[in-house]
């Protein structure tokens, strides 16, 4: 009888043991913690100031995972901040003293071709910048950068310029005044002279700007005023001959020698002429339905 009873018992404890090691107690389960959103740096809002430096922010949104695209579109912005920074008196410092220069010399010839002498400078571009902090907005997926502009270093790459720039400007000085090329060589000669001397100017003016002492060094030297003058004014003495070849030719030889006239081009007999412009015309009559079209 006894036997039995502890048999039971066993067997009881048994299965007690098996239930409460299988239900009795929870699994206790780690959950991934999520890495908290860091504080959005002060830079963000107010780039630092330090002597010797100028700062610039940029940012960028995230698109389709690739935050690497969007750090480096933030740095452009941010590299286009201190440009900014750097030309926001530029322009109009830069034409007040090219208009001065000019002022005996304006036409609408003159002005047209500076125009596209100044498309033919080289676009200006910093040396000197380099990264000093990135954030990363989870909450906006944005990306968001610092840059630096190391000032002294840029005074130092604007100066080095101007030295090769007038290096050139020097060669082409020596060789106009020397009367070594007419026609369209002489042009093409002027030309060159007048890229440079508006590349030059601007990197001046933009040292200028950089500048810790505020110090103003004057945009065009003493050279490149007379060379300037002197360019503008010899392309406003300069005569054209207009030779019209193909069976129209004399069709819009009237009209075009007067509308050359009024943009400040002297046309001349062939005998005359600094520069003879060849052009060939021939005009097509096409019929479409009752409207006859002259090409």
């Amino acid at each position: 009888m006894v036997s039995s009873v502890k048999t039971n018992i066993v067997i009881i404890l048994a299965v007690t043991s098996l239930l409460v090691g299988c239900g009795g107690s929870p699994a206790v389960t780690s959950k991934p913690t999520k890495t908290p959103t860091l504080p959005a740096p002060v830079w963000l809002i107010q780039p630092p100031i330090e002597t010797g430096f100028l700062y610039g922010t940029g940012s960028a949104g995230v698109y389709a995972g690739d935050q690497a695209g969007a750090a480096a579109r933030a740095k452009d912005m941010a590299r286009l901040e201190l440009v900014k920074q750097i030309e926001v008196n530029i322009s109009g410092e830069l034409e007040q003293e090219i208009t001065e220069t000019l002022q005996n010399n304006k036409s609408e010839l003159t002005e047209r071709l500076r125009q596209s002498v100044k498309g033919k400078v080289t676009s200006f571009e910093l040396s000197h910048v380099m990264n000093v902090d990135s954030y990363f907005d989870e909450s906006n997926k944005q990306v968001s950068i610092l840059v630096r502009l190391d000032v002294n270093k840029e005074l130092q790459s604007l100066h080095s310029r101007i030295e090769v720039i007038d290096q050139h400007f020097a060669e082409v000085v020596t060789e106009f005044e020397n009367n070594e090329k007419q026609g369209m060589g002489l042009l093409r000669l002027v030309a060159s002279g007048l890229v440079l001397a508006e590349e030059r100017s601007g990197i001046q003016v933009r040292a200028n700007t950089l500048s810790p002492t505020r110090q103003h060094v004057d945009v065009l030297t003493p050279e490149y005023r007379d060379f300037m003058r002197k360019a503008y004014a010899l392309i406003g003495m300069l005569k054209v001959h207009i030779a019209a070849q193909g069976a129209d030719r004399n069709s819009l030889a009237a009209a075009l020698t007067t509308e050359l006239n009024n943009k400040g081009i002297n046309i001349s007999e062939a005998e005359q002429a600094d520069i003879r412009v060849e052009y060939d015309l021939s005009l097509n009559n096409v019929v479409q339905g009752e409207t006859t079209f002259v090409i």
